[in-house]
């Protein structure tokens, strides 16, 4: 039976839902809306965000698997929203104390920088990124190696198992997915097509040519010039597999986590896009909030003839 101190809601993060007109993506929007209001009637009393970095606050000098915030900012970032998050750094620090007791071994951050992998998820549900307490969870999505879906689910598991002991209402968000390509804007390490490009991925702008803002200046014309590719439907830009994330959502909806457990990240990034892998936040999500004792997944709105390149998704429980 669902439990009212549990919610979940899963969406995408694509950077091109906030640089199109909301219009072209009407029907999305009014989805994401009606369960941003179902949220807040729900008033959660914390809120944890599973959320994926592009190189922001993450770096090839030490990636995480997965890393629990203590304190967080998101950056002024194509399709997110900047500011200080509210995370209750004592009660964070409890929760990845839990999760490594549990056999997860997780990294803390007290000065965890974060983009619109988890500033938009926040921004859209809650109405600004400072607005409830929130745990930031970052899971490495994108850059190889990555963990695997079983060790996510397991993740997931732990944090919910943390909340239902809180006797408090928590939310728990997923963003990203599904199917995608992001190889050519954010490029594997060992794959950078130049030096400068290679360095940023290393530092973060510390070191090196680039810096973090000529970065961001860079991304965005770029996002700008493939936004414009989509709109105008471009054949191969924005490239969604459908029936990927059609057997996808099947099985997440059915609600058993653990029949990703022998997902292979290669197979998955061959036949998802290597933006696939961003299931990973989906499926702690869904994980954690079964835990906690959220109800049954419901899919809330699926199109792929929307031109936001990736597929128009609003899923909750």
């Amino acid at each position: 039976m669902a439990d009212p101190s549990a919610f979940l809601g899963c969406v995408p993060h694509a950077p091109f839902m906030m640089l199109q007109d909301r219009e072209l993506n009407r029907p999305f929007w009014d989805a994401y809306a009606q369960q941003a209001e179902a949220l807040r009637a729900f008033d959660p009393e914390l809120v944890f965000v599973f959320g994926a970095d592009h190189y922001s606050g993450q770096h090839m000098r030490l990636m995480p698997s997965f890393a629990i915030a203590q304190a967080a900012e998101a950056i002024n970032d194509d399709g997110g929203f900047p500011g200080k998050l509210d995370v209750p750094s004592e009660l964070s620090l409890a929760c990845a104390t839990y999760v490594v007791e549990a056999g997860i071994d997780v990294a803390t951050s007290f000065a965890m920088e974060v983009d619109h992998g988890f500033s938009a998820v926040t921004g859209h549900f809650l109405g600004a990124v400072d607005a409830k307490p929130v745990i930031p969870v970052f899971v490495n999505a994108l850059a190889a190696p990555r963990p695997t879906f079983k060790r996510c689910r397991l993740l997931g598991e732990a944090i919910g198992e943390f909340a239902a002991t809180l006797g408090k209402r928590v939310a728990f968000l997923g963003s990203g997915g599904l199917s995608h390509e992001t190889g050519d804007i954010f490029p594997q390490y060992l794959e950078s097509p130049d030096a400068r490009t290679k360095e940023y991925i290393l530092h973060g702008g510390s070191k090196g040519e680039l810096t973090r803002q000529t970065w961001l200046e860079e991304m965005h014309q770029g996002l700008q010039f493939v936004n414009g590719m989509l709109l105008d439907r471009v054949p191969g830009v924005g490239e969604i597999r459908e029936e990927w994330d059609d057997e996808f959502l099947r099985l997440f909806a059915a609600g058993d986590m653990s029949v990703f457990d022998d997902w292979s990240d290669a197979e998955v990034l061959r036949t998802g896009g290597n933006g696939a892998g961003e299931i990973r936040q989906w499926i702690a999500a869904a994980s954690a909030a079964q835990r906690a004792g959220a109800g049954p997944i419901t899919v809330d709105y699926y199109s792929h003839g929307l031109p936001m390149g990736v597929a128009s998704v609003v899923v909750h429980a």
